[in-house]
């Protein structure tokens, strides 16, 4: 690493202590100082971004079998929820931070791809309670079908297009990749509009 003042002198990796000394750098102790800060605060950031990197490359999502039809079915994770919403503020105060300029694209990244994560999860366990509620209904009760025709025949279309979403889903267990894939908020969301409907 290579430091230049507004002095014009440079320090090097070669540097020695004598040559430090001789810098006279108590006359330039503000300038030290927020050199120093703006070193500590990087690095932090760095490590931060690091450990997002190395906590969400092996966040998974569990699933467990619908007892009925065997439906692979997200399993609700605490600890999951939990990180995503820690991970959420730590990547708000870096963006407070007034040294952000080299990490922004970075965090902003990360930003987007957590705040999509939350966004999708939230649905996702919306659209899989109703559906495991109006399955029960729809499909378990053949009185309700022979009332409730139109219904039953909207849900089977319904039924058929969320199974289909979760066993594409059991193939991408990793939480990052599995929400951030294109047009999935959009495919719940049409999904959660129709069971509305039934």
């Amino acid at each position: 690493a290579v430091v230049s003042t507004q002095s014009g002198i440079t320090a090097g990796d070669k540097t020695t202590l004598n040559d430090l000394l001789a810098l006279n750098l108590h006359e330039f102790e503000d300038e030290v100082r927020n050199i120093v800060d703006k070193a500590t605060k990087e690095l932090n950031m760095e490590k931060v971004l690091k450990e997002l990197d190395s906590t969400w490359s092996v966040m998974e999502f569990e699933h467990d079998e619908h007892l009925r039809t065997k439906t692979p079915l997200l399993r609700s994770s605490e600890e999951l929820i939990e990180t995503l919403e820690d991970n959420q503020v730590q990547l708000q105060n870096l963006m407070t931070s007034k040294y952000i300029a080299y990490f922004l694209e970075e965090v902003s990244s990360w930003q987007t791809k957590l705040s999509t994560a939350d966004s999708v999860i939230q649905i996702w366990f919306e659209v899989q309670r109703t559906w495991s509620h109006l399955e029960s209904i729809f499909i378990g009760s053949e009185d309700i079908r022979k009332q409730l025709p139109e219904d039953s025949l909207r849900f089977d279309g319904i039924d058929s297009d969320f199974k289909e979403l979760m066993e594409a889903a059991v193939k991408t267990p990793n939480v990052i990749e599995a929400t951030n894939k294109k047009g999935l908020f959009a495919q719940l969301e049409d999904i959660q509009d129709r069971l509305v409907l039934c």
